[in-house]
């Protein structure tokens, strides 16, 4: 696959390991979605100086069911996002390298601000024509200690999400609440869809029988972390 923007060209590229993903954050100004990375990455709420400083992409290390991953976390700020149609080509440009080898998409939505919620619909019409139809998309609301201002309930949330298909997880990077679970989970689902092409891949194609594969386990050091408890804040689809 590759992105034309006149004479500029996007092309993907190769996965050079089975446990590498790339997942796009995508969330307005101020929904979060730093601070969410910085728990993901340090397991510590940040400082103001610590996000205005905050890198674009990010890495994370994880164990699941025994094998290593890596995670690329790729910030996007929403209000660019939805204006690049109109803006410039250079523009243009930033975002497609962005969402292109995209494998899961955590869609932000502040559940304190209403109108982050409500335009999500708006927002999937424009991520159909950037990302793989196979893409893994995710629900995330914010600030879910902020119960006093809540403006969204989590039962608009899950009805919503049951309407997509999508995971729906509400996360408190403040307090560490389902931070961890939300990753854990959408790397299971990665890996489990990677590993389902694999098997089809390497049954229907016939050099990939006589093959013998060495391990396209990229070599990390695994991070530890606190396990946190299993809260109801979430719905696994």
């Amino acid at each position: 696959m590759e992105l034309r923007y006149d004479d500029v060209t996007v092309v993907d590229e190769p996965q050079l390991c089975g446990n590498r993903f790339k997942i796009l954050i995508l969330g307005r100004n101020g929904s979060g979605k730093s601070a969410l990375i910085h728990r993901l990455k340090n397991n510590v709420f940040p400082d103001p100086d610590t996000i205005a400083s905050f890198p674009n992409v990010t890495v994370v290390v994880r164990a699941v069911h025994g094998s290593i991953f890596k995670a690329d976390l790729v910030e996007s700020d929403l209000t660019d996002f939805l204006a690049k149609d109109s803006s410039s080509n250079k523009s243009s440009v930033h975002f497609a390298r962005q969402t292109l080898d995209v494998n899961g998409l955590l869609l932000i939505y502040d559940i304190t601000n209403s109108n982050t919620f409500w335009e999500i619909d708006e927002v999937l019409r424009i991520v159909e024509r950037m990302v793989s139809p196979d893409v893994d998309i995710c629900l995330v609301g914010t600030k879910a200690d902020l119960v006093d201002h809540r403006q969204i309930s989590f039962k608009e949330a899950e009805s919503k999400s049951h309407q997509l298909g999508f995971s729906l997880f509400e996360t408190s990077a403040m307090m560490g609440i389902n931070c961890e679970e939300m990753l854990l989970e959408m790397l299971d689902k990665l890996a489990e869809r990677r590993q389902e092409v694999q098997q089809y891949v390497s049954e229907s194609t016939e050099v990939y029988q006589t093959t013998i594969s060495t391990s396209d386990q990229e070599s990390a050091e695994p991070s530890i972390f606190c396990w946190l408890p299993r809260l109801l804040w979430r719905r696994k689809r």
